[in-house]
This record gives structure tokens, C-alpha cells and sequence, in this order.
């Protein structure tokens, strides 16, 4: 990281992910948003990091998980999301 990075760069570095995988809340992807179009190092990462991802999912997209293996990440999910007894 850049060491001349102020927290607003460090705090959407952080959320860059999120924020590429459109999961974050409106208000947050908007500030990130803003940030972006005034912190070049920071798009340049952003920017790395969308064709990165786009590169890997084009690579390794191809190939169907096997329907034995959904099923119990599927169950481990549900596992997870269920309340506690």
C-alpha cells in the first residue's frame, strides 16, 4: 500500500471486494464510488483487481460443480443460517 494512503484509502482498499462484487449498501458504494473517482492509486487497484477477477472466472467458470457436492455446501449453508437451539 501506498505509504502516503490516508484511511478513506485504506477503508475502500478494505471493502474492495465487496464493493466489485456489488454487495455492499448504497451508501457505502457511494462513498467508495467518490473516492474512486478522485484516488487514481485506488482505481488503479479496483481496476486490477475487476480484470483479475474477470480473468479467473473466465478460467475456472467453465466446469459444473458435481451435484453430490452442492447439495452439502447447500446443507452447510442452511446449517449455518438456521437459529440456534
Amino acid at each position: 500500500m501506498n505509504p502516503d494512503c490516508g484511511p478513506e484509502c485504506q477503508e475502500t482498499l478494505r471493502q474492495i471486494e465487496r464493493f466489485l462484487d456489488g454487495e455492499l449498501d448504497p451508501g457505502i458504494r457511494a462513498v467508495i464510488d467518490k473516492h474512486l473517482s478522485s484516488c487514481s492509486p485506488c482505481m488503479e487497484r479496483a481496476e486490477f483487481r475487476k480484470h483479475l477477477k474477470e480473468l479467473i472466472a473466465s478460467k475456472c467458470g467453465r466446469d459444473r460443480m458435481p451435484a453430490d457436492l452442492l447439495r452439502r455446501v447447500e446443507a452447510m449453508i442452511d446449517a449455518q443460517d438456521a437459529p440456534a437451539p
